[in-house]
């Protein structure tokens, strides 16, 4: 009998420890070939260092994936979570995982698109996940809306959930920096929200307030619909815009604006905007200078809309602006001129030609016109213009030119 008995403990232990070579070396084996090869069956290059089993699925460790069919974009994480339903993956978790993207918002779009709707990508099934969880991760974006700039989203959180005809994906990121030549703007926090049919992207240019200061752009699968900005008076520096890449200068720059376009079919868009910038500093004018503007345009996107009822106003200088307003499937490019009527030298209250109120010279001229005895003769003109191209940054030009023609006449002359 005991013999038996040890015949039986020795057999358990064999079983045992069959058993635990299985799951600790054959499943995990079976597992990450298993997804290896089911990812290369759907166009994905898969390499996966180690798996480790779990009560509810398997993670998977060292992850880096690549894909034909979406060229310049690469992934790699170093844990993903699966769970499981049965045999079909249900949830699957990606954190701190990094994702490479070249190439334009609508030419990745495009790319995806097209390889869900193929044989390859399919419209889900046993081999995909029901939703997909990215947290705590960063994403590199190539010339997303231009060639030469760049988008960088830490701590990125992205939710997708399957389904025909298309995913439903909501993405944030509190920290994205746009770099263009020159420098960087931001950081700003971005939402994305995707359905089929639709795309809707915030940008809070402050963060720390982030319903202050937004641009919202509204996307249908074909063209952008509307796009809406509203800035309350607020200090550049505080919405990620660094002046020099404008050629503005200035202290203290403050910045509000209202903008509003619309696309009203596919032969005509309307588009309105008023605003401010203040404390401009300008070489030949003494002192900051403020500048509002408001204005619309409209007409046909295919030949670009026509800037109607512009006018702009620097300090106490205003002038009509004319320009064009184009708009392309990945950008849009303004071009704007103005011309400010002549205005007399004695609309200016700061000192003409004096490095500041204080300087003497300055104060001498104002103690002999208030005894009647001097006069501020001539004239102010100026000219601008304001290029900007949302496909190349970089290149955004604001030009004034200000010519100063003042003179003190003492004594009446």
């Amino acid at each position: 009998m005991l013999r038996w008995l040890v015949r039986v403990a020795v057999v358990l232990v064999v079983l045992g420890a069959v058993g635990a070579a299985v799951v600790v070396w054959v499943l995990p084996w079976y597992v990450r070939r298993e997804c290896v090869e089911a990812a290369a069956a759907h166009g994905i290059a898969l390499t996966i260092d180690d798996v480790t089993l779990g009560a509810a699925g398997f993670q998977l460790i060292g992850v880096h994936a690549t894909s034909a069919a979406l060229p310049g974009a690469k992934a790699q994480a170093p844990e993903i979570d699966v769970q499981m339903t049965g045999l079909h993956p249900d949830r699957m978790t990606v954190r701190r995982a990094e994702l490479t993207l070249t190439g334009s918002y609508r030419t990745v779009d495009a790319a995806f698109a097209a390889w869900r709707a193929s044989p390859t990508g399919g419209q889900g099934g046993a081999w995909a996940p029901t939703s997909l969880v990215v947290d705590e991760s960063r994403v590199v974006w190539q010339g997303p809306f231009a060639e030469n700039a760049r988008v960088e989203a830490a701590n990125t959180h992205l939710d997708v959930t399957w389904g025909a005809p298309s995913a439903t994906v909501h993405a944030r990121s509190d920290n994205v920096l746009v770099v263009v030549p020159g420098g960087k703007l931001g950081p700003w926090r971005v939402d994305l929200d995707r359905t089929p049919g639709t795309s809707r992207l915030r940008v809070a240019l402050d963060p720390g307030v982030p319903d202050a200061c937004t641009v919202l752009i509204v996307r249908s699968d074909d063209l952008t619909t509307s796009v809406d900005v509203k800035i309350p008076r607020s200090p550049l520096a505080r919405l990620g815009l660094p002046p020099e890449l404008v050629g503005l200068h200035g202290k203290a720059l403050q910045v509000e604006a209202a903008v509003h376009f619309a696309a009203m079919g596919t032969q005509r868009d309307d588009a309105t905007s008023k605003g401010g910038i203040y404390g401009i500093e300008a070489a030949g004018l003494p002192a900051a200078i403020d500048a509002s503007w408001e204005g619309s345009a409209s007409g046909d996107p295919r030949t670009g809309l026509d800037v109607k009822k512009a006018k702009l106003a620097v300090g106490p200088m205003v002038g009509a602006m004319t320009g064009t307003l184009k708009t392309f499937d990945d950008g849009f490019r303004l071009d704007l001129a103005w011309i400010a009527t002549a205005v007399p030298c004695a609309a200016f209250e700061a000192p003409l030609g004096a490095g500041s109120p204080f300087d003497v010279a300055f104060q001498l001229r104002k103690l002999v016109e208030g005894a009647g005895l001097a006069r501020v003769a001539g004239e102010v003109t100026a000219r601008g213009g304001l290029t900007f191209d949302s496909r190349d940054m970089g290149a955004a030009r604001v030009e004034f030119k200000p010519e100063v023609k003042c003179q003190v006449a003492l004594f009446g002359q």
